[in-house]
Formats: structure tokens, sequence, C-alpha cells
């Protein structure tokens, strides 16, 4: 009886630390307080203007600018931020660029990453909207250290509670 007493305390401990690693994930994460990035206007033909504005980044840092669409990127131009934490700063639209929903993209060189949406719209100078690629799309997977180690425990706790279940029933 005392066997299965422990047994279910032991089953109890483990079901609820991994309800706990299973939320942990849920928890949002604020870099540097909520950074984002936001692009003025949110309308632009090409070879047009837009204003980048980048709020709560660390000061000091330097993000690239780029813009990215389907089959298409193209580097903007770099902001450094400035000691108020903030960074405003215009970039031209290159005039090649076809009509479409684009992201600007903000990449720290400590690798934060910050999206804003773009549309472009047919002006003069537009080119032909682009076909359809079979192209692969390269995906970042990468994860980091804590990331890892969450898996780690995971499957050493899923592995632990295996063994001491089929104990159990020998």
């Amino acid at each position: 009886m005392a066997r299965q007493a422990s047994f279910r305390r032991l089953w109890q401990m483990g079901a609820v630390l991994l309800l706990g690693l299973m939320l942990l994930p849920a928890v949002p994460a604020l870099a540097h307080g909520g950074a984002e990035i936001t692009v003025e206007p949110a309308v632009v033909v090409p070879g047009g203007s837009i204003n980048v504005k980048g709020e709560g980044v660390e000061a000091g840092e330097e993000f690239t600018i780029s813009l990215q669409g389907v089959g298409f990127e193209t580097t903007l131009g770099t902001v450094t931020v400035g000691d108020d934490e903030d960074f405003h700063q215009e970039f031209t639209i290159p005039a090649n660029v076809s009509s479409g929903i684009y992201q600007v993209v903000a990449v720290s060189g400590e690798g934060e990453t910050l999206t804003a949406e773009l549309t472009v719209e047919a002006g003069e100078g537009a080119a032909v909207p682009a076909e359809p690629s079979a192209a692969l799309m390269a995906l970042d997977r990468s994860k980091s250290l804590l990331e890892w180690g969450v898996i780690g425990v995971g499957l050493l706790l899923s592995l632990g509670l295996g063994l001491v279940l089929v104990r159990g029933k020998s």
C-alpha cells in the first residue's frame, strides 16, 4: 500500500512538473520592454520613401533594415539607436520593386528581429509582378540553449516516468 501511495505521489509531481514545462513557452517574452518597428506610410509606390520608426530597442544598437517579399529581398540601409532607445530613419523603396505586400525587417547585430508590413502599389516604373517560384524558402529553425534545455528536461522526465511505470507493472 505504501508503494502505491509513493508511486501516486511521484506520478502527480511528475505530471505537475510536465504541465509547468508545457506552459512555460506560453509566457510572453518581452525583449527590451516590447521593442517594435512601425512604417509610415503603410502604402507606397516604387521609388517612394518610407519612415521606419523603432521603439523600445537597446541604446547604441545597430539595425539592418531590409525589404522582404516572395522571391525578393533587398537591404534598405542601417540605423543606429540613439540614447532614447528609439530610432527614426527615412528609406527609399527601389524603383524595381513589384507591387505586393512586403515585410520591412529590422535585424540587430544580436539577432533580434522586428517586422512591420508594407504594401507596394503599382506606379510609374513599377516592375512586372513576380511569377510564382518553386524555390525552397529558408526557415530559421535554430533553438536557443534554454529551449534545448527545456526539451532535454522534458525528455528525461518522460524517460524517468516511463521507467517508473514499467517497473511498477513488474
